[in-house]
């Protein structure tokens, strides 16, 4: 563990995240505005891709007209475009740089630009560490990476896969400084050879400070899986085997730890006594398995729930530790809401006419190319951050 690259890389991701703080703070005092200047600036941009043209983009000069011109859209209406972007066409759905592509649902895929990208890496990624670095959770520890990594490359230069593990690794020359799981492992292909070796890393470090999840159910299948392999980890550990060297001191504290402890109940602590803070990127809804984790963390580890995010883009950001409410981003998505109880699409309200209380589903304009795409994610408003809306995932 390299003490001094972990400390340079942390105070630059606290720097990075403190610029996107302090934009935030600056943006949410007047939503509208943004909204307005993010439309004019998307139709401007854009008036000359294909999809531009279609739709008259050169004729908008106000959010009435863009609702005009544009059509609602879904995700069958972008399959057409998705392969020709994919082998390298420009100009079709934005004039802007397609550096990834995100897949889910095991079928669909959806481009994401180098704006997508960046709204991605500051409102998901470096406010995340920015909050953190606040509460004094960038500590000397190494950073557990639990994150899917696994990336392919097309032969357009093109990226695909899941973004925030791209992220994470586009610093790849000192990943293994920084992180305690080798980038390899959370790319194979094999859920038992991921988790094996997760767990074999994740106990051989004493040192960790900070864990990294895609969803919260990543930290609770690698404590289930230790609990239940811990003999023949520390054994592993004990001896050295092709993944790590022998620690002897290191295999008798894991014994002595695991040999107490009941199924279920806290043992990040004992573990990792420097593991203050798990970040998460995706989370759509906490269920009941968010309180067994809580209970294997105990009250010293806390969470950063980075915001609703989606291969179709990055629509809210955190704004405190240990909260699930997050706030609407107005410079980087052009937003309409649909109330929950209406029956169609007909009447979409705008940003500053949200009411608390009140569930709505998103449709959203991204610098990406998704033009009033109903993404049929419906949350809940709960508040307002300056003048614009704070929300959860609405449960029912």
């Amino acid at each position: 563990m390299d003490e001094k690259t972990i400390k340079i890389v942390n105070e630059a991701r606290w720097a990075d995240g403190q610029k996107v703080w302090n934009r935030l703070e600056e943006i949410t005092f007047d939503p509208m505005q943004c909204q307005e200047e993010f439309v004019m600036r998307l139709v401007r941009e854009n008036a000359n891709t294909e999809y531009g043209r279609i739709h008259g983009f050169d004729h908008i000069r106000s959010l009435d007209e863009y609702r005009s011109y544009v059509p609602l859209t879904a995700y069958e209406n972008y399959q057409p475009y998705v392969n020709r972007i994919a082998n390298g066409n420009k100009n079709v759905l934005t004039a802007y740089l397609t550096e990834h592509i995100s897949t889910f649902d095991s079928y669909k895929s959806l481009p994401l630009s180098r704006w997508g990208v960046q709204a991605c890496y500051d409102y998901s990624f470096s406010l995340g560490f920015y909050l953190a670095g606040n509460q004094g959770f960038l500590t000397d520890g190494m950073t557990l990476n639990l994150v899917d990594t696994h990336i392919e490359q097309l032969p357009s230069g093109v990226n695909v896969g899941n973004l925030v593990g791209r992220l994470l690794t586009r610093r790849d020359f000192d990943y293994d400084q920084v992180y305690v799981i080798p980038l390899d492992v959370n790319k194979s292909s094999q859920d038992t050879v991921i988790l094996y070796r997760q767990a074999l890393y994740a106990l051989r470090q004493e040192k960790i400070s900070l864990a990294l999840c895609d969803h919260y159910d990543n930290m609770i299948q690698l404590l289930r899986y230790i609990e239940k392999n811990w003999p023949s980890l520390a054994e592993d550990i004990e001896l050295g085997n092709s993944y790590v060297t022998p620690d002897p001191e290191r295999a008798n504290a894991i014994r002595e730890v695991m040999e107490s402890h009941h199924i279920g109940t806290q043992i990040t602590e004992q573990l990792w006594s420097g593991l203050h803070c798990i970040m998460v990127f995706d989370v759509d809804r906490l269920s009941a398995s968010f309180e067994l984790l809580r209970t294997y963390c105990g009250n010293k580890v806390h969470f950063v729930f980075t915001g609703l995010g989606s291969p179709e883009g990055t629509f809210s950001t955190t704004l405190n530790i240990d909260d699930p409410q997050t706030v609407l981003i107005p410079d980087s998505v052009f937003y309409e809401f649909k109330p929950k109880e209406s029956a169609n699409y007909d009447y979409l309200l705008p940003l500053d006419q949200l009411e608390i209380g009140r569930s709505y589903e998103m449709v959203v304009s991204t610098l990406s190319g998704l033009y009033r795409y109903k993404t049929q994610k419906t949350i809940l408003v709960v508040g307002r951050h300056h003048e614009t809306p704070t929300v959860i995932v609405d449960k029912d």
